[in-house]
């Protein structure tokens, strides 16, 4: 289980603007026609037949996340936030070439919150599914928060669907020598080390945040997050730092290795 905080045809650089450019078209013809708030309680996207549900049946977790230890529970998502829910799916898909959706996301579930060992959680994910919390009274839940949190959880996918092509042991050795991962993500928010947010002390050790020290999966998850939502701040972080930029063209590697639209140029088009 992975935590946030609280856990086709080819597309080639040279033609990702216009690429981008024809899919927000898209978005944005599909929102209008969508009106002011999403009746349905589950949406199928054409494009990749994702299926996001707003409404869900009793029971969507694995069996043994609702027992004593885990305690799933969750609330449901407000059908306010429908409509803004699938302008950000949306947003977060176009980054994606059709068919690496098609393969390994089947559905994705969306609360207003989720609770596992009695804390929040922003997201999470099993096999091909993933799961989303959207808290409209939490003003941590922005839109790129939410972006951010999709990206987070299907590195995790990934990660998992693709085991030979991550290379796990050149990743530990960008890390200093001296250095262990922590006990997990869950540790991690029970003890107050879930912090995303960039940590200038932690770059010259190879780390974003103080979540990526969690664990190795941590670490690849808010690498992947920040690599999907770029910014200037994230690539000046990337240019200036050996261990971190080590870990960052490992991780373009594996995602190059999935589908060959992933290049160091590609994602540096990229933006939210």
């Amino acid at each position: 289980m992975q935590v946030v905080n609280l856990n086709s045809q080819y597309l080639y650089p040279d033609n990702l603007h216009q690429v981008m450019k024809y899919r927000l078209t898209l978005l944005v013809v599909g929102l209008l026609l969508l009106g002011s708030s999403y009746p349905r309680d589950v949406y199928i996207d054409e494009r990749t037949s994702t299926e996001v549900f707003f409404k869900v049946p009793e029971k969507v977790f694995p069996g043994h996340w609702y027992g004593p230890r885990i305690n799933a529970e969750v609330e449901p998502l407000s059908r306010s936030e429908r409509q803004r829910m699938i302008t950000i799916l949306l947003r977060a898909f176009s980054k994606y070439p059709d068919q690496v959706l098609r393969d390994n996301l089947s559905r994705i579930y969306l609360f207003r919150t989720m609770r596992f060992y009695g804390v929040p959680y922003g997201g999470t994910n099993a096999a091909n599914t993933v799961y989303m919390s959207d808290d409209e009274s939490n003003p941590i839940f922005s839109d790129r928060f939410i972006e951010n949190v999709f990206h987070h959880e299907f590195s995790s996918v990934l990660k998992r669907a693709y085991p030979h092509k991550f290379k796990t042991e050149k990743w530990e050795l960008a890390n200093p020598s001296s250095f262990s991962y922590g006990s997990g993500g869950v540790d991690a928010m029970l003890n107050g080390e879930a912090s995303m947010d960039f940590d200038p002390e932690l770059f010259e050790r190879g780390f974003l945040s103080k979540y990526s020290q969690a664990s190795i999966e941590e670490d690849v998850n808010v690498c992947a997050q920040n690599l999907f939502t770029g910014s200037r701040e994230f690539w000046d972080i990337v240019d200036n730092n050996d261990r971190i930029r080590k870990k960052i063209m490992l991780l373009i590697a594996f995602y190059h290795s999935v589908d060959p639209v992933f290049t160091e140029e590609y994602f540096r088009k990229i933006k939210l």
